[in-house]
């Protein structure tokens, strides 16, 4: 058995994705590449790879390798398995973070999910920055990084917890998904 040097933010993913008590990394590895449980010839994994790629080959032309939710999620996992989230202090910049990355995994979605994730007296997200800040006398919004959107910042950890599943449940994602951003924020 070899031996391989992996960054935090790999190592995080691959230990993300543990199946089961004691699993291996090479395990989670041959399951993720999708590759035989136990070692085989090169030759053998290369048919293999190779009648898995003319499968891929057999689909609609207009199909997409990955639907809208799944590069969603697959963003979301690489957040919540990151060492700049994990080591981020504060729940605020967690939050931007989040909000962030669902923004970039679909902007479109986002913009949509951001109309209808308001509070009963506040608007918690606008394009501009003066009307969070007119709904209130103590509101504080900071823009979301690589967005054009502000967001009410000076809500409490739960409060930020509930914008961000209402953002997450709009956009269609899975409420295990949902339940563990909730959780990883603070």
């Amino acid at each position: 058995m070899k031996t391989i040097e992996v960054d935090d933010e790999l190592y995080h993913y691959i230990a993300s994705r543990t199946q089961a008590i004691g699993e291996s990394a090479s395990d989670i590895l041959r399951r993720l590449l999708r590759l035989p449980a136990s070692p085989q010839p090169f030759v053998l994994v290369q048919e293999n790879m190779i009648d898995e790629l003319k499968d891929l080959a057999k689909l609609p032309k207009n199909k997409k390798a990955l639907s809208n939710q799944e590069k969603i999620i697959n963003r979301v996992e690489f957040v919540l398995t990151s060492s700049q989230f994990n080591d981020e202090k504060k729940v605020v910049n967690r939050f931007l973070q989040m909000l962030s990355a669902l923004y970039l995994a679909n902007s479109d979605e986002f913009s949509h999910a951001t109309v209808k994730v308001q509070g009963s007296e506040r608007i918690y997200f606008a394009k501009d920055k003066e009307i969070i800040l007119a709904t209130g006398s103590s509101v504080k919004a900071k823009q979301i990084p690589e967005s054009p959107f502000w967001v009410i910042t000076n809500n409490n950890t739960e409060r930020k917890g509930i914008i961000l599943e209402g953002i997450m449940d709009e956009m269609g994602l899975p409420e295990e998904l949902i339940k563990r951003v909730k959780s990883a924020l603070g």
